[in-house]
């Protein structure tokens, strides 16, 4: 990766271009990095009009690549939670070479990122263990197992650690979940024993992996089945 720009550079020119979907409609040449594109506000705050004027890139580009990143971001998470790892990400999509950031920018992306996803952490728009108890409690009529839950938060980026935490901090009820589960899915099936009163096997493996398939242990999902397959048979 580039290194980032420690050293200060010198305003060769500023000039007012077509303005680009992003906003950027000034472009400041710089003696050692070169051509730069800002936007007014930015032109602006830092006085980037001001030719022959010398300033510390490495500063200047890291409050603007996080200022932007602010501005993309917090719609994105304003009123749904999100974890840490889809922030990041989303941010570094948007920011990436073929979203206009290569060259100057490029070594900025990541550590930009860093400080906007901390940034949003200290003010409640974002955070694991916040995430986690939001998705937790639009599980509750899901009836699905803990570990189904865990594993959801697993794929949308929350650390193995943390989603188990959150989910045995949560105190969840497996065996009625379970319970509900099968008699949602029984609903919908027809159990009809066969002549000798028997519930047949097919049917019963079938349920057993409805439940396996929704996170439930596999004792608890046998011993469930078997206990609804029995008042079936009576």
């Amino acid at each position: 990766m580039q290194d980032r720009l420690q050293m200060n550079d010198r305003i060769l020119s500023c000039e007012k271009t077509e303005r680009s979907s992003d906003g950027e409609e000034y472009t400041v040449e710089f003696e050692t990095a070169g051509p730069v594109r800002f936007g007014f506000d930015e032109t602006m705050e830092y006085g980037l009009y001001d030719i022959g004027r010398e300033l510390e890139l490495d500063t200047l580009l890291s409050a603007v690549l996080e200022a932007r990143m602010k501005r993309q971001i917090i719609p994105y998470c304003a009123f749904t939670r999100r974890t840490e790892s889809q922030i990041s990400a989303r941010l570094q999509d948007k920011f990436s070479a073929a979203g206009g950031y290569a060259g100057v920018w490029a070594p900025y992306v990541l550590p930009a990122a860093e400080k906007v996803v901390e940034y949003l952490i200290e003010r409640g728009y974002a955070g694991d263990n916040a995430y986690c108890a939001s998705y937790i409690k639009t599980c509750a009529n899901k009836n699905v197992s803990g570990n189904y839950i865990a594993a959801e938060l697993i794929k949308r980026g929350v650390e193995r650690n943390v989603a188990a935490a959150a989910v045995a901090d949560a105190g969840l009820d497996e065996e009625a979940a379970c319970r509900r589960a099968l008699e949602k899915k029984l609903d919908s099936v027809q159990v009809i024993p066969d002549e000798n009163g028997r519930v047949p096997q097919k049917t019963r493996a079938s349920l057993i992996r409805f439940l396996l398939a929704r996170g439930f242990e596999t004792g608890m999902a046998v011993d469930m089945v078997d206990d609804y397959l029995g008042g079936a048979r009576n």
